[in-house]
C-alpha cells in the first residue's frame, strides 16, 4: 500500500499584491509523482513551499519523512566534490588511511562504511562525471554542476525528493540516467518537468493551473486522454451554450413581436370605442406588466448563459492546446543545403559533408558539447567554419532556446513590427490574439513575459507572413517550455513546409516531428 509521505492544506502565496496561487491542498505518496502546468503558474514556488525554503503567506506543511530539494541550476556548496556531495570528512578519513597517515579516529570514522568509496565513484560514473571526488567543483560547466546536484540527492535513498525540472540542461544519455536513477529511488520523488518520457513513468500527475490544483492518477499518456475528453467535452458544451442562446434570441424576439401585435390590437379596439375606456386602461396596464417581466425574465436567462458561455470558453483556453498555421513557402527548392568538408570551430569533429533537399527533417544529435550549436551557427551565418564550404539556397532562418533573433526588450508587437515591416499593426494584432496574446500583454515588453508567450512571438516572426523560410535551423527550442507551449510547437511544426534541422534531446518532440534523417556529431 503506497504510504503518506507529505500533507499540504489551503497553501497560499502572495508576494507584494501579486497572488500567485490560492487554497492548495493535496497529500503526497511514496512513489514517482509528476507536477506539470503551464510556466508562471507557480510550480517553483510550490516546490519552494514544500521544501522550506520559503515561508507560505498561509497554510500548513506536514511532513513525515526526510526530504532533499534540487532547485532548478542549483549549484552545491564545496571546494571538492566531495565537498559538494556532503561526503568530504569521509572522503578525507579513507584518504588519509590509503596514504598510511591515519588516525585511530579516522578508523572509527570509516567503520562499516568500507564500500561507500567505490559507491561514490559508481554514481558520478553513472552520471557522466568521470571524475576524481578531488575535482575542484569550479571546473564544472553549469550542466555537470546539475547532475552533480542530482547525484548528491541519490546518495540520500532515505530522502523523499522535491525535484525542479531535473532533465533540462542534459544530453540524451543525461536524460536516461535520471529517468533510471528516479524509477530505482526508493524514497519517492515530486518532480516538476514537461519532459514526457519522464512522465509516461510517473504513478500520477498533479497539475497546477489558475484554478487550483488537480490530481490524474497514472501516466502521461493516462493524463493527456483525461485531457483530450475534458476538451472534447468543454468543446461539445460550448457549442450547445452557443446554440441555447441563439434559440433564447429567437423566443425573445417571436415574445417581442407577440407583445406588440397584441398592443396593435388594444390600440385598434381603443380607437373603434368598442369597449369602455376603463376596461381597456386595465388591459394597457396588465399589458405592460406582462411585457416587463417577459423582458427581465429573458435578460436574466441571457446574462445566464453569456457568463456560462464566457466561463466555458475560459475554461478551454486553459486545456485545449493552440495552434499556428505556417505560410506557405516561396518557391520551390530542391536543394535547401549542401556541406563540403566543414570543419567547425571550438571543437574536433572530423568534417562535415551533407545534402539537406526540400522536405526533409534531419535530427542533429551528440553529447553536449559535441558541436550541434555550432554547426547550426555556421549554418545560420553566425559563425565562421575553420574550413570547407556551406551553402544555403533560400532563406534560412535561425530559432535558439532562447529566441536571440527577438529584442526582449520590446513588446511582442514591436518586435513583430520590427521583423514584419510590411505587414499592418491590424494583422499582427489580429495574429497575437489568435495565440491569445490580446489586449495590453501584445504591448508588455518580451522580458516580462513567460517562455511559452515568448515562444509564440518567435513562431510568429518565424513562419507568419507572405513565405516561410526554407530552412528553419531549431537549437532546443523545447528546452524551458511547458506542455502546452511543446505541442504548440509541434502543431505548428507539422504544417511546416521547408527543411528543418533539429537539435533536441526530448524523444517525444522527435518523433511529433517526422524526423526523415539524422546526423551524429561526435567530438
Amino acid at each position: 500500500m503506497t504510504h503518506v509521505v507529505c500533507q499540504f492544506s489551503q497553501l497560499t502565496q502572495q508576494f507584494d499584491t501579486k497572488t500567485v496561487f490560492t487554497g492548495l491542498s493535496s497529500t503526497l505518496t511514496g512513489g514517482l509523482t509528476g507536477l506539470v502546468g503551464r510556466n508562471g503558474q507557480g510550480k517553483s514556488v510550490l516546490l519552494a513551499l514544500l521544501a522550506q525554503d520559503l515561508p507560505p503567506t498561509s497554510g500548513n506543511i506536514r511532513w513525515l519523512v526526510p526530504f532533499y530539494w534540487v532547485s532548478q541550476l542549483q549549484r552545491l556548496q564545496g571546494l571538492r566534490l566531495a565537498d559538494a556531495l556532503g561526503v568530504g570528512v569521509l572522503y578525507d578519513s579513507f584518504e588519509r588511511i590509503q596514504s598510511g597517515e591515519a588516525s585511530a579516529e579516522d578508523f572509527t570514522q570509516v567503520e562499516d562504511r568500507w564500500h561507500l568509496p567505490s559507491l561514490w565513484e559508481q554514481e558520478l560514473h553513472q552520471a557522466g562525471l568521470d571524475l576524481p571526488l578531488s575535482t575542484p567543483v569550479q571546473q564544472l560547466s553549469g550542466g555537470e554542476q546539475t547532475r552533480l546536484a542530482l547525484c548528491r540527492a541519490f546518495l540520500q535513498p532515505d530522502h523523499y525528493l522535491l525535484l525542479d525540472e531535473p532533465s533540462n540542461h542534459l544530453d540524451t544519455e543525461g536524460r536516461q540516467w535520471l529517468l533510471a536513477k528516479l524509477t530505482q529511488h526508493p524514497a519517492g520523488a515530486l518532480v516538476s518537468t514537461h519532459d514526457r518520457e519522464l512522465l509516461q513513468q510517473v504513478e500520477r500527475i498533479l497539475e497546477l493551473n489558475q484554478h487550483g490544483l488537480n490530481e490524474y492518477g497514472g501516466n502521461y499518456a493516462i493524463y493527456q486522454s483525461i485531457r483530450d475528453a475534458q476538451v472534447s467535452a468543454t468543446e461539445q458544451q460550448l457549442a450547445t451554450l452557443k446554440r441555447n442562446r441563439q434559440q433564447q434570441k429567437l423566443e425573445q424576439q417571436a415574445a417581442l413581436e407577440k407583445s406588440a401585435h397584441r398592443r396593435k390590437q388594444g390600440e385598434r379596439q381603443r380607437h373603434s370605442g368598442s369597449q369602455s375606456k376603463l376596461l381597456m386602461d386595465a388591459q394597457q396596464d396588465r399589458s405592460e406588466s406582462t411585457l416587463a417581466k417577459l423582458k427581465q425574465q429573458h435578460q436574466q436567462r441571457t446574462e445566464q448563459l453569456t457568463a456560462e458561455l464566457g466561463a466555458t470558453q475560459t475554461r478551454l483556453e486553459i486545456i485545449k492546446p493552440q495552434t499556428l498555421r505556417s505560410a506557405p513557402e516561396a518557391a520551390h527548392h530542391s536543394l535547401c543545403l549542401h556541406l563540403s568538408e566543414l570543419v567547425l570551430p571550438y571543437v574536433k569533429n572530423v568534417p562535415l559533408t551533407l545534402t539537406v533537399h526540400q522536405g526533409e527533417r534531419w535530427h542533429i544529435q551528440g553529447r553536449n558539447g559535441s558541436g550541434k550549436s555550432t554547426l547550426l551557427r555556421v549554418i545560420a551565418g553566425l559563425e565562421q567554419p575553420i574550413a570547407g564550404n556551406c551553402e544555403v539556397h533560400g532563406r534560412c532562418v535561425y530559432l535558439d532556446q532562447h529566441f536571440s533573433l527577438l529584442d526582449e526588450n520590446e513588446s511582442a508587437l514591436g518586435n513583430l513590427q520590427r521583423l514584419h515591416p510590411d505587414s499592418s499593426e491590424t494583422s499582427l494584432r489580429t495574429e497575437l490574439a489568435g495565440l491569445r496574446m490580446r489586449g495590453d500583454k501584445a504591448l508588455q515588453p518580451l522580458k516580462e513575459l513567460s517562455g511559452g508567450e515568448r515562444l509564440k512571438v518567435a513562431l510568429l516572426a518565424v513562419l507568419i507572413g507572405e513565405n516561410a523560410p526554407t530552412l528553419l535551423l531549431l537549437d532546443e527550442p523545447d528546452n524551458h517550455l511547458d506542455l502546452d507551449s511543446r505541442l504548440l510547437l509541434e502543431q505548428t511544426l507539422a504544417d511546416y513546409p521547408g527543411a528543418l534541422l533539429v537539435v533536441s534531446h526530448d524523444p517525444a518532440f522527435i518523433t511529433a516531428l517526422g524526423i526523415s534523417a539524422s546526423l551524429t556529431l561526435n567530438a
